[in-house]
Formats: C-alpha cells, structure tokens, sequence
C-alpha cells in the first residue's frame, strides 16, 4: 500500500475554506461546526477513494467547535495530519481526534481573543485614528 499524502493544493483549499467560510452557518448550537466541516473535505476527499469511508471520517467533524477564527487554522492543520495518519494506517480513531480538536480550541480561543482582538486591533485602531486625525487618508 502506498503512502498517502496530502498534498498542497488540498491543504491551500482546506485553509482558504476555513479562512473564508469559518463563520457560515453560524449558530448557537453549532458555532463554527460547519465551516470546519467544510475545511477537512478536501483533506478526505483526497485521502480516501471509497464514499463509504469519506463519509466515516466526515462524520468525525460534526461535533460542536468553537475557537478563535484565526487562530483556528491551527487546529485544522492538526487535524489534518492526524487524517493523513488515519488514513495511512496508524491507529488514530475519531474519539483521539475530537479529543485533541477539543482539547485545543477553548486554549486557542483564550490566546487568539487575548492577542488578535484584545491587543493587535486596539493598537492598529489607535495608529490609524491617529494617522486620521491629521488628515492622513
């Protein structure tokens, strides 16, 4: 059997889906579910031929996430190197990826809220309302 890789164009659409589409569908019972649904499918579109086992490895991204937009790119990143491990063989279930995808998303929520929104966007706020008030565009 030969290895499976994934390659760069699936792990670019799997970020540019997640980039793009980590809000979609958003709801309190689901919160970012779907768009890191929407993520992993060209990681499992890739790495298994069979729709019987396609779908057995989506139904592993149906549980409830919720982290930091973008820092949540971390996690899917994770993930799909534990689904290339999966799909290679190795003994990697759906239980030991939802555990770690939950085990990092409320850490990584916590640092992503405190460095992106709490400092990076005060700071760049204030530069540029002061660059405005001068009358720079």
């Amino acid at each position: 059997m030969a290895k499976k890789e994934v390659s760069k164009k699936a792990l670019n659409k799997s970020f540019w889906n997640w980039f793009y589409g980590n809000l979609t569908c958003f709801s309190q019972e689901h919160m970012q579910t779907f768009g890191y649904l929407v993520s992993m499918l060209p990681i499992v579109d890739e790495l298994y031929e069979n729709k019987d086992d396609k779908q057995k490895a989506m139904e592993t991204y149906t549980a409830f996430f919720n982290t930091e937009p973008q820092i949540g790119t971390v996690v899917v990143g994770i993930t799909a190197g534990l689904e290339e491990a999966r799909a290679n063989g190795e003994q990697i279930d759906s239980e030991m990826i939802n555990g770690i995808r939950a085990g990092l998303m409320g850490p990584l929520a916590g640092i992503g809220d405190s460095l992106i929104v709490g400092t990076l966007i005060p700071i760049l706020l204030g530069i540029g309302l002061g660059l405005s008030g001068g009358g720079s565009p």
